[in-house]
C-alpha cells in the first residue's frame, strides 16, 4: 500500500506540466439538502425552476470544483496541501455555466492543465486548468472554463 503522500507528489508533478490530463473525479450527487444549505449561506433563497423542475444554484456547481479537483487528483484530506507545496485559487480566465444541473443529478469534473500559460508570479506558479463539469446522462456539460490555480512551494 502506498503512502498518502505518493498520490499528492504525483499530482503536483502533473500540475506543473502543460497539456497534462489531470484526471476525472468521482461522481457527486447534488441533492436538495446541499442546494438548500448553499442557498442559506449565500442568502439566495430562490431555487431555479424550469417547467416545474428544480435545479441546482449555478454558483454551487462552480463551488464544487475544489472537491471535484481533489477527487480527480486523488488527494485525500480536507485541504489542498501536498508534499511539495500548496494549491490555492487564483481566479478564472473564463467560466461558463452551460446547462443547469437538476436537483438529484450526479456530476463529475474533468481536468487538464492548459497547453500554455503557466507563469511565475513571485513565489507562486499560476497554472491554467481547463475544466468541464459533466452531468450524468446529459450531452451538454454543466460548466466549462479555465480555472487558474496558484501553486505555492
Amino acid at each position: 500500500m502506498s503512502s498518502p503522500s505518493a498520490p499528492a507528489a504525483s499530482a503536483s508533478r502533473k500540475l506543473l506540466q502543460a497539456g497534462t490530463d489531470l484526471g476525472v473525479s468521482d461522481w457527486l450527487t447534488i441533492d436538495a439538502d446541499m442546494n438548500q444549505a448553499f442557498a442559506d449561506v449565500t442568502r439566495d433563497p430562490v431555487p431555479m425552476q424550469i417547467d416545474g423542475r428544480s435545479y441546482v444554484h449555478g454558483f454551487l456547481t462552480l463551488s464544487m470544483l475544489t472537491d471535484l479537483f481533489a477527487s480527480a487528483l486523488r488527494i485525500e484530506g480536507g485541504g489542498n496541501a501536498m508534499q511539495e507545496g500548496y494549491l490555492l485559487n487564483y481566479g478564472f480566465n473564463r467560466m461558463r455555466l452551460i446547462e443547469p444541473v437538476p436537483l438529484g443529478a450526479r456530476i463529475r469534473g474533468h481536468f487538464r492543465t492548459a497547453d500554455s500559460g503557466i507563469s511565475e508570479r513571485g513565489a507562486v506558479t499560476v497554472i491554467p486548468v481547463d475544466v468541464q463539469v459533466e452531468i450524468e446522462g446529459n450531452e451538454r456539460p454543466a460548466l466549462v472554463g479555465e480555472w487558474l490555480a496558484a501553486w505555492r512551494r
